[in-house]
């Protein structure tokens, strides 16, 4: 029976948005884990990323940046040379 410890975040993680084109970006030093190591979900209040290896957990959670925005299906995971880049469009929330 494998034990999984949940940690603080210990992946230098930096998170931006660009205003001009509604993408909020964040990047996580993911190594020495590997792509198999790393889940990314999507919806449209939450991303979440989250790295499981060595018997560590990475679990972080994102919001959009405003309370006006929303996130759209609109996004991508890149992971390359140990960083885990992640993309994802938002939309104004309808109301």
């Amino acid at each position: 029976m494998s034990t999984v410890t949940t940690t603080a975040p210990t992946f230098p993680t930096q998170r931006t948005y660009d205003r001009s084109t509604g993408e909020l970006t964040i990047a996580v030093d993911a190594f020495p884990a590997s792509i198999d190591d790393a889940t990314v979900a999507v919806g449209s209040s939450r991303l979440r990323i989250r790295i499981e290896h060595d018997g560590r957990v990475y679990d972080r959670t994102e919001t959009p940046p405003r309370s006006d925005r929303a996130f759209t299906t609109d996004g991508k995971a890149v992971y390359n040379n140990g960083v885990l880049t992640v993309t994802v469009a938002t939309t104004r929330r309808s109301r």
